[in-house]
């Protein structure tokens, strides 16, 4: 990539679509894919949490990712990553797009996530 954004990551973005559905509307196939990218996960104060532990009272943040506006991600996608510190598997729990400045396109992804493993 040319520009560089921070992405010092990497993860692999999982969606599932519905593939076909029977005559009452029940899905019986999905259709999985996945992409491989480059990302930045970080700890997000914004939906933080209070614990109050022995040593004092903490503010806990929510695990995020950025990622880029190439990518294609939803609210619902599962999101797996190994680098030291956020190796989990996600739950995509709220998809912000940022845009550039001036221009009507996508500069990036925040991703707020929830740990499913």
């Amino acid at each position: 990539m040319a520009d560089d954004y921070g992405y010092i990551h990497s993860c692999v973005v999982w969606s599932r679509t519905d593939a076909s559905q029977n005559e009452y509307g029940e899905v019986y196939s999905h259709t999985d894919s996945s992409q491989n990218t480059e990302c930045r996960f970080y700890y997000s104060n914004s939906n933080s949490r209070i614990i109050k532990p022995d040593s004092g009272q903490h503010a806990v943040g929510t695990p995020s990712v950025m990622l880029p506006g190439t990518v294609t991600v939803s609210q619902g996608n599962t999101i797996v990553s190994t680098e030291t510190g956020f190796a989990h598997t996600y739950t995509v729990t709220a998809t912000k797009p940022v845009y550039y400045l001036f221009y009507n396109s996508i500069h990036h992804y925040e991703c707020e996530l929830e740990v499913v493993s």
